[in-house]
């Protein structure tokens, strides 16, 4: 039986349609960070100083992403398959080719497309070379001279086989082996545009390839020193929006203002054992802020400092919302049924799994119609579990109470959702005041996501240790300011760069 079997839940009557909500796009520069206006005078800054800033945060941003995912790689953009940009793409890069033909079936051919192709095939071959290819780079200098190919076009001596074919083998020893099948199927085509349109989009894979590789190959060195690299480059940018009166930490101060005032009013309400209030400490406030991330109503006003790990921080949070309805699903189940499912373990996994795969439908058709679909197939699993074990199936009146319940998980105000969340929050604000995970206790009700769970609190430790590390400046200058407020001293407390 489930650890909460004991506590039986009346159905509620309130019940929403709420959606799960979406995860924001990946990290861009932010429209905040640009658009707020602070009380200040404006002072005068050049143009160019306001665009470097800018490129500067891109840049940092960039490097911020290849530092905290190992996953991070280059992708080629098509955007939506109606899309109007999509379409003028596709049109330009056809009219191209169109163009190219007609020019090599006029009499005498028109080869001007053609120089200019093979000068940007020459480019890019030369750009996806490694330091160590130096013959080979003079090697491709040699064979593809300009000078030479513009000789042998004026003189109707131009071989359009010769320089594919060398393309081709060059291009054979440079790229990867996914691209084998690719230069097989340039191999195989004889007329000219469509051979030459199959390089040029091969080799645009190719250097794709190549940045992918330079980028893991130098990932280490960048997360060695992403953080410093952040902290000068976010400084340089919060200096350029002071010069022009904007302040660019708004929505943070908001932020810990918040979790800070929510602190010292729970502390004034009560005394610890001497008699003397707690204080909230700068490593307390950093808690309960990261901790306040992962229920975040909307993408909206969110703090400029996290903004480059918001849509990392919204998946925790959606990841965390569909572990809190699975365990509420199971402790209903295990409640409402009883001994006769009590320790069957395949039960749990398979509640899980369905589950699981029911909730990731919420985003689309909203979460009272997924829970009756939860809710079905909880009863089937059961029924079938207990017929397997020659059991009695459950009544009616058990189906409809298990079925009552389930559906009562959809609104917020339900008592076992409630109930889980604060659980699954409780575990990981244990997990960031330092305590290893293998000494944490799983809480009640959550042996069944117990992975999910630990995976969680991991990825979160490790984006908010590297948040902390890269804006501890700017966290304790609030801090500091919010403490004096206050007229505590903030020496007494320790750093906000305490994990």
């Amino acid at each position: 039986m489930s650890d909460d079997s004991n506590k039986l839940v009346k159905p509620s009557q309130s019940d929403d349609t709420e959606r799960q909500r979406s995860s924001p796009r990946p990290p861009s520069i932010p429209e905040e960070m640009i658009n707020m206006v602070g009380a200040s005078p404006p002072r005068f800054v050049t143009f160019e100083q306001l665009m470097s800033a800018a490129n500067g945060m891109k840049n940092m941003t960039l490097a911020h992403e290849i530092a905290v995912n190992d996953s991070f790689e280059l992708h080629k953009h098509d955007g939506p398959s109606n899309s109007w940009e999509k379409k003028l793409a596709e049109t330009v890069h056809r009219a191209f080719w169109d163009a190219f033909q007609e020019k090599l079936n006029q009499d005498p051919p028109d080869l001007s497309f053609a120089y200019a192709m093979l000068q940007e095939l020459r480019e890019t071959l030369l750009n996806i070379l490694l330091p160590q290819h130096q013959c080979l780079r003079d090697q491709i200098c040699e064979v593809l001279d300009l000078s030479l190919i513009r000789q042998q076009i004026d003189n109707g001596a131009f071989d359009f086989d010769h320089y594919a074919k060398y393309i081709t083998d060059t291009m054979a020893k440079l790229c990867a082996p996914a691209r084998d099948e690719n230069i097989a199927e340039i191999r195989a085509l004889n007329d000219i545009v469509p051979k030459f349109k199959a390089i040029m989009d091969t080799l645009e894979l190719m250097r794709r390839d190549m940045a992918n590789f330079t980028i893991k190959q130098i990932r280490p060195y960048i997360q060695q020193n992403s953080i410093e690299y952040e902290r000068k480059k976010f400084s340089e940018y919060f200096e350029a929006q002071q010069a022009v009166g904007i302040n660019a930490l708004q929505y943070t101060e908001v932020w810990l203002k918040r979790n800070y005032d929510k602190l010292a009013k729970s502390s004034s309400n009560s005394t610890d054992s001497s008699g003397s209030s707690g204080i909230p400490t700068p490593a307390n406030v950093m808690t309960e802020g990261f901790l306040e991330v992962l229920e975040w109503p909307d993408p909206n006003n969110f703090p400029e400092t996290l903004m480059m790990d918001q849509f990392r921080f919204m998946a925790m949070r959606d990841k965390l919302h569909t572990l809190g309805l699975i365990t509420s699903v199971q402790l209903i189940t295990y409640s409402v049924v009883g001994p006769s499912v009590e320790g069957v373990e395949n039960l749990k996994k398979q509640l899980k799994e369905h589950v699981e795969i029911l909730l990731q439908d919420v985003g689309q058709k909203g979460i009272k119609p997924v829970l009756e679909s939860v809710a079905e197939q909880v009863v089937k699993d059961v029924n079938d579990s207990l017929e397997n074990r020659k059991l009695t199936p459950l009544t009616d009146d058990t189906k409809q109470t298990l079925k009552g319940q389930i559906m009562n998980l959809g609104s917020r105000e339900s008592t076992v959702r409630k109930l889980m969340h604060t659980r699954l929050m409780e575990f990981l604000r244990e997990g960031m005041t330092g305590k290893s995970i293998n000494n944490l206790q799983l809480p009640k009700g959550c042996t069944v996501v117990q992975q999910e769970l630990v995976q969680i609190l991991g990825n979160f430790l490790r984006l908010s240790s590297h948040n902390r590390s890269v804006f501890g400046e700017q966290y304790s200058q609030i801090l500091e300011k919010l403490m004096q407020r206050r007229e505590l001293p903030p020496s007494t407390s320790p750093s906000v760069n305490a994990a």
